[in-house]
């Protein structure tokens, strides 16, 4: 091969090898058609349910959590960001690339036979030093864990909104269930005080007390149905499907039946929780920036074998490229240390962040859960005064009126009742997003 020929050569090479551009034009027409025919019947949603070992049978508040994962838009991107991240593992892996120099030179004077040409290519081969690629690779990798337990901590995050509206449609539908019996009895009740105020043996006061309590109880109803209607979209944005996705399938609000005793395992999210451990792996992160910056102090070299033709003869070359650390690295050295150093902060603060967030929702669940004791028993007491008065009217020593006085106080009471399970399971909720772990 002529050595004019060697530039030529190696250009083709290198272009041979290079990567091509795909286009990727996306649509905004496109992406709002295809997020309307998202369903819960979808077939990479069902792979992706049975990846974590879950059915599709039951849509609880778990189940729609996992699909919120799949679909919901701030998990996506939490994902798309961790790919990101993940990509700059290849780049640090990476070793530096030769350098080809090529300069041909012409003499005007021919010096006997000889061309006038003179060919000089060489080559600088660069080689890092102090393990400089290991340590750059090994800040990629610790950047890409944290970002990979930043999509567990949106993907907990889903799963918060999930919870909260599932538990503000269960609230809406519960309590129009008990508002349409008490508005029944306030009806029943203020008939009952009509034809006893015509005979004359109550005063039309009682009877304008009784229609005050009934238009509020008009009013809440009201407001249960807007909260109902409003509740399944609430959902379905929380999950991240179009609200007809929503209505062709059961709900499962069996997890709000009960409230779990807190347990010890809230202690957990001092070491366990994703943001926390995603902070600690920023933390290694920028640990091996400093070591990476510190081997930067010893500079690397730069081997430039080359070859030069002239007059016939042929020379070989044999260079050595090697910097000088006057500055020995000192300012970005200085500047790691600081980013470590604010990285440990960080962590710190958080780690006291979620110390009192744990204290504030602890103590918010164990004392709305006690409130939610004292309804009950309010509940059950009401039941049984209901269940007195029905046996004195049957034996004919009430009127009729006052049962219907105790049902609608056993209505009301099975109102606060539900007001404060709500409270609760919403307490409950603060503490779980503390936790970011589930009571059981």
């Amino acid at each position: 091969m002529k050595l004019a020929h060697i530039p030529i050569t190696l250009a083709v090479v290198a272009l041979t090898s290079c990567v091509s551009f795909q286009s990727h034009p996306i649509s905004a027409e496109q992406t709002s058609a295809e997020f309307a025919q998202r369903s819960l019947s979808d077939p990479g949603l069902k792979t992706f349910l049975s990846e974590h070992k879950a059915s599709s049978g039951s849509w609880n508040v778990n189940q729609l959590a996992l699909v919120a994962a799949y679909f919901h838009p701030d998990v996506a991107l939490a994902r798309a960001e961790a790919d990101e991240v993940a990509a700059a593992i290849k780049t640090a892996e990476m070793r530096p690339n030769p350098v080809f120099t090529f300069m041909p030179q012409f003499a005007s004077q021919r010096v006997g036979p000889f061309t006038p040409w003179f060919f000089s290519p060489n080559v600088a081969i660069p080689i890092e030093t102090a393990g400089k690629r290991s340590k750059r690779t090994e800040q990629a990798l610790e950047a890409a864990e944290a970002a990979r337990w930043r999509v567990s901590a949106r993907a907990w995050a889903a799963r918060s909104r999930v919870r909260a509206a599932m538990l503000e449609l269960y609230s809406a539908r519960r309590n129009i269930a008990l508002l349409e019996t008490e508005q029944k009895l306030h009806d029943e009740a203020i008939k009952k005080l009509t034809a006893q105020m015509e005979a004359g043996n109550v005063s039309p006061f009682e009877l304008t007390q009784a229609r005050l309590m009934l238009n509020r109880t008009r009013l809440a109803l009201q407001d249960a149905q807007r909260l109902a209607a409003t509740g399944e979209a609430r959902l379905a944005a929380a999950i991240g499907i179009p609200v007809h996705a929503l209505k062709a399938v059961n709900l499962d609000f069996s997890a709000f039946d009960s409230l779990p005793s807190p347990s010890g395992s809230q202690r957990k999210a001092l070491t366990q929780r994703a943001d926390l451990i995603a902070l600690l792996a920023e933390y290694a992160a920028a640990e091996s920036a400093l070591r990476l910056e510190i081997a930067r102090q010893y500079p690397d070299i730069n081997v430039m074998p080359g070859y030069d033709y002239n007059s016939g003869q042929n020379r070989w070359q044999l260079g050595l490229n090697l910097p000088i650390p006057l500055n020995r690295n000192r300012g970005p050295i200085a500047q790691a240390e600081a980013r470590r150093a604010t990285a440990e902060k960080r962590f710190l603060a958080q780690q006291a962040t979620i110390q009192g967030e744990l204290d504030v929702a602890l103590a918010a669940y164990q004392a709305s859960r006690a409130k939610a004791n004292i309804a009950a028993q309010l509940a059950e007491e009401a039941v049984g005064a209901a269940n007195t008065t029905k046996r004195m009217v049957d034996a004919g020593d009430v009127s009729a009126l006052e049962l219907t006085r105790r049902q609608i106080e056993t209505s009301t009471a099975n109102v606060a009742l539900l007001a404060a399970q709500i409270e609760a399971q919403t307490a409950a909720g603060a503490l779980e997003d503390a936790m970011q772990a589930t009571l059981k």
